[in-house]
């Protein structure tokens, strides 16, 4: 019970002194109600206004632009005014705002600061949960094998908030945090073999499709039925409820809006140098080179990768190589992803982190490094360079696959038929 205690305690005094940190010194958690260049919370202002619409019952108007952007400048709503010139569109399926309602009922400031220390708390569940999946698995030759579990989860926890893609994220007030938090547990779900309940917790990510779409595929190559029967489940029941509060109106005006999405990094908003999918390559050509490379090339790249995921017979649970190969995929193939997306690679990686140092770092550093850089190639050399490491990390990983596989979990493999 002393144990207990101590270890809540050391915990609760993290938690206090991240969240400190950022509201003391990050500029979009610095609260004023005077005029500011950048909303308080920053990318958080969308999702509280379009939950607010919601629960004022205006769902009606949730993807009216004229009403979207007047609810965020309304500094009585707000508690602050910003520039004029800037806005964020209603984008995303009414379940996402749905699922943020009940930060909807308090006032903004306070819902930011609950918000942000939700997105900490994440963070360090999702730490504690890699440590669990390392322990789970057979012993490697990492170097935190032979400390006590406690010891494992801040060690990985370390190398978790020290990953530039999730200080953007939390730094944005962005939920990638969250889809990683969601990523974890369902891995965690299925290396215990609770298949159902890992798919009913994973088909909460269907409210951000981009990131949904591959898994569930892979699990159907493997025939986890369960996990496909609880993701379906899981869908039908959170778009079911959504359809059910929000009006017909509302979904029409929403489809109405994904026609558009294609020309999405044509317009004002798309900053091409946080993107790291394929179709980031097509877009950093010059405007005649553009449809080219996204038939010519992309398309061709995302076939390959597809191919490299689901031809591969070894399980993601079983293996963090396989695991960060459907990952790295998902992301690279996506229509629409971004750095902070990139917290998701963060289960494989410190997992191999913990059990095949040699291999777990480079792609920590290499992706660290790329995230950083990324912004400065692509105004210097006009090169997308993350979306070009993760084909790399992929295509190295299918090469790889024909050798002996170092990490085996002995919670999914009998003795017999693991991979020595």
């Amino acid at each position: 019970m002393k144990h207990l205690v101590n270890k809540l305690g050391f915990q609760t005094v993290v938690l206090g002194a991240i969240v400190g940190m950022y509201l003391l010194f990050a500029p979009n958690y610095d609260w004023s109600d005077e005029d500011r260049k950048s909303p308080y919370g920053a990318d958080f202002l969308q999702e509280w206004v379009g939950a607010k619409l919601i629960v004022t019952g205006n769902a009606s108007k949730l993807y009216d632009l004229e009403t979207f952007k007047e609810w965020q400048y309304d500094s009585r709503l707000t508690g602050f005014s910003w520039d004029s010139e800037n806005y964020f569109p209603p984008v995303y399926p009414p379940p996402h705002y749905m699922l943020f309602s009940p930060f909807a009922i308090l006032p903004y400031r306070w819902a930011t600061v609950l918000w942000l220390v939700s997105l900490v708390a994440a963070a360090m569940i999702s730490a504690r949960t890699i440590a669990t999946i390392v322990e789970s698995c057979s012993a490697g030759k990492g170097l935190v094998d032979s400390l006590p579990s406690y010891m494992k989860s801040r060690y990985i926890g370390l190398g978790l908030f020290l990953f530039p893609s999730l200080l953007f994220s939390i730094t944005l007030g962005q939920k990638s945090v969250y889809w990683l938090l969601i990523v974890c547990l369902t891995w965690r779900f299925l290396q215990s073999q609770r298949d159902f309940v890992a798919g009913l917790l994973f088909g909460i990510l269907s409210i951000k499709p981009t990131l949904f779409f591959l898994l569930p595929l892979v699990m159907l190559r493997h025939r986890r039925w369960q996990f496909f029967l609880g993701a379906t489940v899981s869908v039908l029941v959170l778009w079911g409820t959504a359809f059910c509060i929000v009006p017909m109106e509302s979904w029409v005006a929403f489809a109405n809006g994904l026609k558009s999405a294609g020309s999405y990094a044509e317009i004002a908003g798309y900053r091409i140098e946080w993107s790291c999918n394929l179709m980031t390559l097509a877009y950093s050509l010059p405007g005649p080179w553009v449809t080219w490379c996204k038939w010519a090339m992309c398309v061709p790249l995302t076939l390959y990768l597809l191919y490299c995921v689901l031809s591969d017979k070894s399980h993601p649970i079983v293996s963090a190589e396989k695991a960060l190969m459907v990952l790295a995929t998902t992301l690279a193939v996506s229509p629409h992803t971004y750095h902070y997306d990139l917290c998701i690679l963060l289960l494989p990686i410190l997992w191999l982190a913990a059990t095949s140092p040699r291999h777990g770092f480079a792609y920590y550093a290499m992706l660290a490094v790329g995230v950083v850089i990324a912004e400065d190639v692509q105004e210097l050399l006009h090169i997308p360079i993350v979306p070009i490491l993760l084909i790399g990390i992929v295509c190295e990983l299918r090469l790889r696959s024909i050798l002996p596989a170092v990490s085996t979990c002995k919670t999914i493999v009998p003795s017999s038929t693991s991979i020595a």
